[in-house]
């Protein structure tokens, strides 16, 4: 996703990445889907098989693309006391988060997302095969269920990230934060299956619609000498808390049930609304400046905020 300010222009980048998020998205539903049926009908081995074939589709696709200017960042001229240096390059990344309000807010909405949703990778199985009995088939289907969520999210977030401004940015995120952790809560106490697939779809519907407006945000006003940076930051933030969460779930699941402890995932997954509410009380979910354009450039008009 860090490229694509690279490979299209400011009018486009919204629904590209509005398109990469839903490409990935709809993958994610017709391989659950999929996957479980082949499963079922053919056992695993096969299951791997595709899975394997799907990267080396990957990498064809990627193999194709092409910018003008190259994919490497643009950045200052090294001179002798500025050589370049990995882990200084990742310090200054991460001051450079620091130093932006709403991207820091960001991160830490990663983290609240993703220690609940670590949880969700273990309890899909329990819901699937334990809670509901119903084997790879069951399995598969709440996947397909959360993937249709994505999907729904994504259309909409594609459909309304362009009319809308920061503050309606700002509030809608909030709404859909709750949606996501609030049904992600009703998902681990529904009793009818089908009722537990459309909780999973509303909790995943909030979840894309945060995923792309927010990608949406950092493309636009991250710098291109920061960008792979804070993505990578992001990412390791998000996948590390994924791994404790995944690791505290399957302690969990020797000592409590599954709902128990969808309950208590889907509240952590409330912290996201939680941060970013508390972060809009702080003041700290101003508009960045956008990629491109120095800080002193910037006309205030009227009083500035304090």
């Amino acid at each position: 996703a860090a490229i694509l300010p690279a490979i299209t222009t400011e009018e486009e980048l919204h629904t590209a990445n509005s398109l990469t998020k839903t490409t990935q998205w709809t993958a994610v539903t017709l391989g659950a889907l999929l996957g479980g049926a082949s499963a079922m009908q053919f056992g695993y081995e096969w299951a791997f098989v595709f899975n394997a074939a799907s990267f080396v589709f990957s990498a064809a696709c990627i193999a194709q693309l092409k910018a003008p200017r190259g994919f490497r960042a643009e950045r200052r001229a090294l001179t002798e006391a500025a050589v370049l240096r990995p882990w200084r390059e990742y310090v200054d990344g991460l001051k450079y988060m620091r130093s932006v309000p709403l991207l820091f807010t960001i991160a830490l909405v990663h983290v609240g997302w993703a220690s609940g949703g670590g949880a969700a990778q273990i309890l899909f199985t329990l819901f699937g095969e334990v809670v509901y009995p119903y084997g790879p088939a069951g399995l598969g289907t709440i996947w397909g269920c959360a993937g249709l969520g994505l999907l729904i999210g994504g259309g909409f977030a594609n459909r309304v990230g362009n009319r809308l401004g920061f503050e309606g940015y700002r509030r809608l995120i909030t709404v859909v934060f709750w949606i996501h952790g609030l049904a992600y809560i009703a998902f681990s106490q529904a009793r009818p299956f089908w009722l537990l697939l459309v909780f999973i779809a509303m909790s995943r519907f909030g979840m894309g619609v945060a995923a792309i407006l927010n990608m949406t945000l950092l493309l636009r006003h991250v710098p291109d000498e920061y960008r792979g940076r804070v993505f990578a930051t992001i990412e390791t933030l998000t996948w590390g808390t994924m791994m404790v969460s995944m690791a505290a779930t399957g302690w969990a699941t020797e000592h409590y049930d599954p709902r128990t402890i969808g309950a208590v995932a889907g509240m952590l997954s409330c912290s996201t609304a939680v941060i970013w509410m508390v972060a809009g009380w702080r003041g700290m979910l101003r508009e960045p400046v956008p990629a491109g354009v120095e800080r002193e450039e910037v006309e205030v008009h009227g009083e500035p905020g304090i």
